[in-house]
């Protein structure tokens, strides 16, 4: 008799290598003069940070976390393409707002949905 086990595929390392290898490719085809992706880098760099915390969105343990790096990267990404005027320092009470409204929220969906916690009373 044999049985197939099935592993879960691990989506970060999955995630992560794809976006190593596409970012290889891309500044090697900018060293070989194909294209300018150094410009396109130094513009929208906080993508980066938007997609990390996006591909953490997918797993429960890490949604929290996923996020924080999405919020964060949005602020990064407004500040430093002047978007709606703001600029870093204009825009930092913004971010304090989306932070605190993310704890606010984490307090209520874990006191609702409590992951695996038992909690014992006294």
């Amino acid at each position: 008799m044999s049985e197939v086990v099935r592993k879960k595929i691990d989506t970060g390392a999955l995630t992560g290598g794809v976006v190593m290898i596409t970012l290889g490719v891309l500044f090697l085809l900018s060293k070989l003069d194909y294209a300018d992706f150094g410009e396109v880098m130094r513009r929208y760099w906080p993508v980066i940070i938007i997609v990390v915390g996006a591909t953490k969105l997918f797993s429960r343990e890490t949604v929290w976390s996923g996020l924080w790096l999405v919020a964060v990267g949005c602020w990064l990404l407004t500040a430093h393409l002047h978007l709606f005027g703001l600029t870093y320092r204009s825009s930092w009470p913004l971010l304090l707002i989306v932070l605190g409204t993310g704890l606010v929220l984490r307090a209520f969906v874990d006191s609702m949905f409590p992951r695996g916690r038992e909690r014992h009373e006294i």
